[in-house]
């Protein structure tokens, strides 16, 4: 034992006493201290408030009296009454009177009368200053000491202005009376701590004695109890202690007493648990072993892949049998991520760099699992992968990984959708025989000429299948047209063959399907209503001339204008509901006009580019259209039309307008000229440009616009964009028509005319 609990006791009471009485010290002097600040504060306002009244009515009193000498000119009367003011008051340094010219009449120090006329001067006066009506007040250094300056200016009995009086008192009286407070108040503060330093140190002392006694009949309980405790230890099971302190320490020598009674029966109670542990022990591992006998039974039968991965990436033993039987066995520490390795090495590079990301705690838990690889792939099998945190309290101990064979699943979708892509193909080729045969031709032509292109060819087929394939339902051709544009932004050469394989077999079971359906003579199908027979029935009848008769047969040849902008009205309508742009009014105005399908079928294909365009960058959202003010649906226009010998294809939509000034960042980054408004048209149509930062299954790659270009030059036409911010935009398509005849269709300018 180190130290007594007397010992402690005492030291904590005078510890105690010591604090007390220097906190008594602190409280009082500090108390006194800031007592006698306030008093003397008290004192010099009082003082200064007796000098100010002083000093005002001096020189309001005077002012009056200078005011007739001043119009008297009474230029020595002036001086005599500043100098005998100056001698009746011993607290005056100077008094100076200026009339408005800044002239002394009247100027005289503690020091004598003034000698020159401008010695006032030295007193520093703001003149200016001292002009403002009434009583000025004001401290400051003038003549070697600190003075209360009083002005007022003196003015006649209209008002007028005749100069300024000014007089100094000292402050040395105020000085004097607050040192003299300040004495007074010093020798009560420590006439007071003396008296707490003497009182504070004969309380200290008696504590201590009275202490003394007070820890000797507190511990002398205590170390008899020690002593029975000490016996109780030893075996000595008959300790009793007697204790008859009066307090709480003779309840607990009696509890003591009363626990030491007890004691033998616990000793025995004891004795019997320890028999029995040994059988309860013994029952409750047979019940361990048959609830893990139930649980691997589970395990063995389930069809469903369980892992557990440690935070160190280290596989727990138990696991469903299904996952030996798909990736093999494991024994003693195994890292998961080298486990599965050997059956998906891309899975477990992306599982280990998202488990780390995991283990760091630095992302959102939530987040970090939601990013984990969802799909393993081996030997032509798919799994999907799911994972659980496992939490001690708050904290991360580890993952449960759920893996499903989703391989018949995944081909059954993939069935599926391959058999809604034949149903689409058959639903175009009934709606637009004509329409879809020629988009069938202009496609293989494209696929033909994916071989052999470079880079920027490559992209251009790809972006314009993939438009035009989702224009016919053919989603499966438009997803692989994606992910090999996607597989191509990452390159700096054109794709192999083995890269575009998939999608050609697709293409060619397509072919092969239609090819079935239609036969040999499928396409030498000619596709007229009930109405136009009748109608070459009637000019035949009427007489009408055999070459019109033969330009009537021949327009027959020619595909309606209105046939391409149905297909490419009912791909908007699909793509805005996609895009959340809701429901949406397409206008369609053929205007009679037919074209010949296939030198227009590079035109129709490529130009769906231009409605995509429309709808994703040109339509607004519906909480769009209402922050912007406009009410009922977006709306669409798509015209063609026949006028002085040129054709007039027209995509027109009511949205947010051409953004130039986002084209022109663009442009700069580019290198494209931007300077003028041709500038900013030509590089819209540029290849490669896009407003848009982020590359989307609908539109990002600035390939689109640029294809319709090209398509329109090749066609000998131009192209014109009218727009208008939060009005929309329209894209005007010219071509020159150098005769008109079967190739254009002869009611097609009569509908123009």
């Amino acid at each position: 034992m180190r130290t007594s609990l007397r010992a402690k006791l005492v030291r904590t009471m005078i510890a105690t006493l010591i604090v007390v009485s220097t906190a008594t010290l602190l409280v009082v002097a500090g108390m006194g201290y800031f007592t006698s600040r306030k008093t003397l504060k008290t004192i010099e306002e009082h003082l200064r408030a007796s000098i100010e009244h002083k000093g005002s009515g001096l020189v309001v009193n005077q002012a009056l009296g200078l005011r007739d000498l001043v119009m008297d000119n009474a230029f020595g009367d002036v001086a005599r009454l500043v100098e005998r003011t100056l001698e009746k008051d011993e607290q005056l340094v100077y008094g100076l009177f200026l009339d408005e010219e800044q002239k002394a009449w009247g100027f005289a120090t503690r020091q004598g009368s003034a000698k020159g006329s401008d010695d006032w001067k030295q007193l520093a006066i703001d003149v200016k200053a001292k002009r403002k009506p009434g009583v000025q007040v004001s401290y400051r250094r003038a003549l070697g000491q600190n003075v209360f300056e009083f002005s007022i200016p003196v003015v006649d009995d209209k008002g007028t202005p005749l100069g300024t009086l000014a007089y100094g008192l000292s402050d040395r009286p105020l000085q004097k009376a607050l040192s003299e407070a300040r004495a007074d108040s010093r020798r009560a503060l420590l006439l007071t701590v003396g008296l707490l330093l003497l009182l504070g140190t004969v309380t200290i002392v008696m504590g201590a004695l009275r202490s003394q006694q007070s820890a000797a009949r507190i511990t002398r309980p205590v170390t008899d109890l020690t002593q029975a405790a000490n016996a109780l230890a030893a075996g000595h099971r008959d300790t009793r202690v007697n204790i008859t302190s009066g307090d709480e320490l003779e309840m607990l020598g009696g509890a003591f007493n009363n626990m030491v009674a007890e004691l033998k029966d616990s000793y025995e109670r004891l004795e019997h648990m320890n028999r029995t542990l040994e059988i309860k022990v013994q029952e409750r591992t047979r019940a361990l072993a048959d609830r893990n006998r139930d649980m691997r039974l589970v395990l063995d039968n389930v069809n469903q892949g369980f892992l557990t991965v440690s935070t160190s990436g280290l596989l727990a033993q138990e696991r469903s049998a299904i996952v030996d039987r798909w990736f093999g066995s494991y024994q003693g520490e195994t890292k998961f991520v080298d486990y599965i390795a050997k059956a998906d090495a891309m899975y477990a590079a992306s599982f280990g760099m998202g488990y780390e990301a995991l283990i760091e705690d630095f992302l959102p838990r939530e987040l970090c699992i939601e990013q984990m690889p969802a799909r393993l792939r081996q030997g032509g099998r798919e799994f999907r992968c799911s994972y659980f945190a496992i939490l001690k309290g708050d904290q991360f101990d580890g993952l449960l990984i759920v893996i499903n064979d989703v391989t018949v699943e995944l081909l059954h979708a993939r069935q599926e959708a391959e058999r809604k892509e034949i149903l689409a193909m058959f639903e175009a080729l009934t709606r637009d025989r004509t329409g879809f045969l020629s988009f069938i031709d202009e496609a293989t032509d494209l696929f033909r000429q994916l071989h052999g292109a470079d880079l920027p060819v490559q992209q251009w087929i790809l972006h314009t299948l993939k438009g035009n394939a989702a224009l016919m339902g053919f989603t499966i051709v438009s997803n692989l047209c994606h992910q090999a544009e996607d597989n191509l932004a990452d390159r700096s050469t054109p794709l192999p063959a083995e890269a575009l394989a998939p999608l050609e077999q697709r293409w060619a079971t397509l072919n092969e399907a239609l090819k079935s359906f239609l036969g040999d003579k499928g396409r030498n199908v000619l596709e007229l209503s009930t109405k136009e027979v009748e109608k070459l029935e009637e000019e035949i009848r009427a007489g009408a001339p055999t070459s019109h008769i033969l330009d009537r047969l021949a327009s027959w040849w020619l595909e309606s204008s209105e046939m391409p902008l149905k297909r490419l009205s009912r791909y908007a309508v699909a793509l805005a509901g996609r895009l959340g742009k809701g429901e949406i009014e397409v206008e369609i105005q053929p205007h009679g006009v037919r074209l010949a399908p296939k030198a227009w079928a590079g035109f129709w294909t490529d130009l769906v580019h231009v409605v995509r365009n429309a709808v994703d960058h040109g339509l607004e959202t519906p909480s769009e259209r209402e922050q912007a003010g406009k009410s009922g649906r977006p709306r669409l226009r798509f015209s063609t039309a026949v006028s002085n010998r040129r054709l007039v294809v027209e995509i027109e939509d009511w949205g947010r307008g051409v953004n130039w000034d986002a084209v022109r960042a663009a442009a700069v980054r580019m290198g494209l000229p931007s300077t003028t408004e041709d500038d900013l048209l030509s590089a819209m149509f540029a290849s490669g440009l896009s407003t848009k930062k982020d590359v989307t299954a609908v539109s990002g790659r600035g390939i689109g616009l640029s294809a319709i270009r090209q398509q329109v030059d090749d066609l000998g036409g131009q192209i014109a964009v009218t727009t208008q911010a939060s009005q929309g935009t329209c894209f005007r398509f010219i071509f020159p028509l150098p005769e008109v005849g079967p190739r254009f269709g002869v009611e097609s300018v009569e509908a123009a005319a």
